[in-house]
């Protein structure tokens, strides 16, 4: 009973909670169980905002250069221990927790996911483009927190920057010509969802080329997640550009 179709679900979740094992023990390894309980109480009971981001690829735009010589390339299957490792001695404390997410949707095999390489072909960052083509797969996956993609929209989702090469200017770099990839889709537009409170994320989406466009509110109660979007006037500022954010 069920046939293919019920055997490659099946095989999805026993993947899935494999990654999950291993992000608990990774967590656990690190002394870093304080992001998995503050994850589980923000899915418990919280309102999270989050900005959607959007650039116009028709807008000239220059991207910004990162403090190392990068590349952009597809996601190799050699890139991934590399990458999404449990076993690195520079994990956060989300580092379990992202990694996990990616990992899982590798399996998905959705849209493409490109890597910033260094010059010795190293990837230090991931993120994934994916067209409005597939946005039945983006509302079942991520169970409708994005808007519905317009024909000439693409969307990027799980950036990852790895922590050894945090904190310099890789992400606004390599989103910045990741996102101009979508040329090649048909698509005229880039969005994006950051936390609110992920002012980094926030900064590094301004650099390269993204203006907030849209409010998504996350209502969880017990393990429940309830979506709203708000749009936003014209020339919304982000918050860390004024002293009252959104909300």
């Amino acid at each position: 009973m069920g046939g293919p179709k019920l055997v490659a679900r099946k095989k999805y979740d026993a993947v899935n909670l494999v990654n999950l094992a291993r992000a608990l023990l990774a967590s656990a390894k690190a002394r870093q169980l304080r992001g998995v309980a503050r994850e589980a109480r923000r899915r418990l009971h919280s309102n999270r905002l989050h900005y959607g981001l959007r650039r116009d690829l028709a807008e000239p735009f220059e991207a910004p250069s990162a403090k190392i010589p990068l590349s952009i390339r597809p996601l190799r299957d050699l890139d991934l221990p590399v990458l999404l490792g449990f076993d690195t001695d520079e994990m956060s404390e989300r580092g379990p927790y992202v990694r996990m997410h990616r990992l899982n949707f590798i399996h998905e095999d959705m849209g493409q996911c490109y890597v910033a390489a260094t010059d010795v072909d190293e990837p230090c960052y991931m993120q994934w483009l994916l067209p409005s083509s597939e946005n039945p797969r983006i509302e079942r996956y991520f169970h409708g927190i994005f808007p519905p993609l317009a024909e000439d929209e693409a969307l990027l989702e799980y950036a990852f920057t790895r922590e050894g090469y945090q904190g310099k200017g890789i992400m606004s770099a390599a989103m910045a010509r990741i996102a101009e990839k979508a040329i090649d889709l048909g698509a005229g537009r880039v969005i994006t969802f950051v936390d609110q409170e992920n002012i980094p994320a926030l900064k590094g989406c301004q650099r390269a080329g993204f203006r907030p466009y849209l409010i998504r509110n996350d209502r969880w109660r017990f393990f429940r997640r309830r979506v709203s979007f708000q749009p936003l006037p014209a020339g919304p500022r982000y918050p860390f550009e004024s002293k009252s954010a959104v909300g």
